[in-house]
């Protein structure tokens, strides 16, 4: 477990506000501190100080036996097994789905949050976990099925907060060397032609996350994962989601416009109107978060965010075209989940209307 040094701890204790995640811009004040934000998280995460993501390769096995079974979900040409061995022992398994008809070969990386379980058939049904599989394999999208840690269960939070425990805030590091090994594996490869990313709860914080540290994710849509200012406020988070040193560099705002810049990225983020879980307008209430926040209801919040970005990004000189990020509500949902049709045409809209890719 890494220690605090006092000079971090006394930062910690004197941070303002903005800087444990804040509904402020913090740690981006330029178009040119985008690149040192991000690297001083990748070193918060990872305990380096190179400020570059690792460069270590999953251990890909292919052909591997399709989870649904046969030939459900339908257009899966095959699956293959993606096993990434971190530190500390830590060891994670990803599918990948090869879409039967490749549109231009195209990547989503999925990742459904806090399900209790790494098997995807098992899913609750309420989450459209297969809908969502389905909706992208039948337009040509090979899907990268990414848990949250850990085997043999996977999402479970009271696991993530136990290895928070264990092995300090380089637990954070867990949550997504999975991913970037396997880019890592699909560069060397040269598999994929671009690399999007959709994720729901816990998956729609590891998408803002990732895509925050990750400039190879182009289009990510985060549905029902996070909102600034959860460090401070009213509303309850996970263990990853409120690790302070890692959100006293950069909060959600920052990681949002992160995430977007520069063009063609771009990121869409999804909160549910009628979520039962998180981040919406009933936990707001729940929580008596307008007596955090001035006042605000749910409503002028979200709002008052997605203007306090734009904002901030002018005041940085960002030009106005940079700002590639958008929030959408989702009165459809009837649940936490990622709602159908509704959400579904979001995301293949977004995929099918993106520019530009990695290579």
């Amino acid at each position: 477990m890494r220690r605090l040094s006092l000079a971090l701890l006394l930062a910690l204790l004197s941070a303002p506000a903005w800087a444990i995640d804040g509904n402020t811009l913090g740690c981006v004040t330029s178009t040119a501190s985008v690149a040192t934000c991000r690297a001083a998280l990748i070193n918060e995460a990872w305990g380096i100080g190179t400020g570059v993501l690792p460069s270590t390769l999953p251990t890909v096995t292919t052909g591997v036996t399709n989870p649904y079974g046969g030939s459900s979900p339908a257009n899966v040409a095959s699956v293959d097994s993606y096993v990434s061995a971190m530190s500390n022992a830590q060891t994670y398994t990803s599918l990948l789905y090869h879409a039967n008809s490749p549109n231009n070969g195209r990547v989503v990386i999925v990742n459904m949050g806090h399900q209790d379980t790494c098997d995807w058939p098992s899913f609750s049904a309420v989450y459209n976990t297969t809908q969502l599989l389905v909706a992208l394999l039948n337009a040509g999208y090979s899907v990268f099925a990414y848990n949250m840690p850990r085997p043999p269960t996977c999402g479970v939070a009271s696991d993530h907060t136990a290895m928070f425990a264990s092995f300090g805030n380089t637990a954070m590091q867990y949550f997504l060397e999975p991913l970037v090994e396997a880019e890592n594996y699909w560069d060397a490869h040269r598999s994929f032609s671009r690399y999007d990313m959709v994720g729901l709860s816990g998956g729609g914080w590891t998408t803002t996350v990732m895509a925050a540290l990750d400039p190879r994710i182009q289009l990510s849509i985060p549905d029902a994962g996070s909102m600034p200012g959860i460090n401070q406020n009213c509303l309850p988070a996970d263990a990853e989601q409120t690790n302070v040193p890692f959100y006293t560099i950069a909060g959600y705002l920052d990681m949002y416009l992160m995430a977007s810049y520069p063009q063609p990225r771009r990121q869409v983020q999804i909160l549910g109107i009628s979520d039962d879980c998180c981040f919406g307008p009933t936990q707001w209430v729940s929580g008596s978060c307008a007596s955090s926040h001035g006042g605000q209801d749910w409503y002028t919040y979200t709002l008052g965010y997605v203007a306090n970005l734009r904002s901030g990004a002018t005041t940085a000189s960002f030009n106005p075209e940079q700002i590639n990020y958008t929030l959408l509500w989702d009165y459809t949902a009837t649940a936490h989940q990622i709602s159908v049709p509704w959400a579904d045409n979001i995301i293949l809209n977004a995929l099918a209307s993106a520019v530009g890719g990695h290579r």
